[in-house]
């Protein structure tokens, strides 16, 4: 079984976040940055996750919610996929209070609100002390 995964950006000296991060850093001139499926979209940030299983076994990930936008690639196989509306939120067994849904779907707990794009108080502070 092989696992493989991207999530922490690092930061860049003028402040915010790289765009990828390592491993996947390393593929730049090799991938789109903007892929033409993204249209005019412009990506926040670049992750990989790679995944390989025995076939008898499968393989699943826990529910779960990302905070970005996610373009899913099957190589071979099958995978089922159950989406649920970030409206769902409030109904569902989190694993923290559902403060609040965005209008765009981001959810916020409590004790860790955000904005719609994901800023936190602490970005916004330390972006007007600049």
């Amino acid at each position: 079984r092989l696992y493989l995964t991207t999530q922490e950006l690092p930061l860049l000296s003028g402040g915010g976040e790289a765009l990828l991060a390592p491993p996947l850093s390393a593929l730049r001139e090799k991938l789109p940055l903007r892929p033409r499926l993204a249209g005019s979209l412009c990506p926040q940030s670049l992750n990989l996750w790679y995944g390989r299983t025995d076939l008898r076994e499968g393989t699943t990930s826990g529910l779960h919610h990302d905070h970005h936008d996610n373009l899913y690639c099957l190589l071979r196989g099958r995978k089922r996929l159950r989406l649920y509306a970030p409206s769902d939120a409030p109904r569902m067994r989190t694993h923290g209070r559902v403060r609040r849904v965005h209008p765009n779907g981001r959810i916020n707990y409590a004790g860790d609100p955000t904005a719609a794009d994901g800023r936190t108080a602490h970005d916004v502070l330390r972006w007007r002390l600049r």
